[in-house]
């Protein structure tokens, strides 16, 4: 059992401290620190942050982007604005808005689930063509049951 606990800002959170699975090396002076199953310690901080009950903040948010594999264009597209707009919120120049929030937890936990299918929704609405909207919506009726008709 290690004697003091270690800060593990290598994440980018500063509030990350490992009570045991680290080693810390020192070889020809220099100090290196290697984390033991480093992408399962990962996924445990992302869960942690979807789990907690306030706002994520600067660097939360910019820690689940991260590990979705998101540039900030890629998840500012699926957000539905701009990347510049993910990059101010990622430096704390403008407030994450709620929606914004709630859908990158929610897109996170999905993706630690092989059916994921919040992601597929975002993926496609991200994916919509802006012009391309629907003009008629027609239904009918088969075996007492409403479907939509196709063209």
């Amino acid at each position: 059992m290690k004697d003091h606990l270690y800060h593990y800002t290598e994440c980018g959170l500063d509030n990350v401290y490992l009570a045991n699975g680290y080693e810390v090396v020192i070889e020809d002076g220099e100090t290196y620190t290697s984390i033991h199953a480093l992408d399962d310690l990962h996924a445990q901080i992302g869960h942690a942050l979807t789990q907690k009950t306030s706002a994520l903040n600067a660097l939360e948010f910019r820690f689940l982007r991260t590990e979705l594999n998101l540039s900030q264009k890629a998840l500012g597209d699926l957000l539905g604005v701009d990347g510049q707009t993910v990059a101010r919120w990622e430096k704390g120049e403008t407030t994450i808005p709620r929606t914004s929030d709630v859908i990158l937890r929610a897109y996170y936990q999905e993706t630690l689930q092989q059916d994921s299918h919040i992601a597929l929704l975002l993926k496609s609405l991200s994916e919509l063509d802006a012009s391309d909207t629907m003009n008629r919506l027609e239904f009918e009726e088969r075996n007492k049951h409403w479907v939509r008709k196709t063209a």
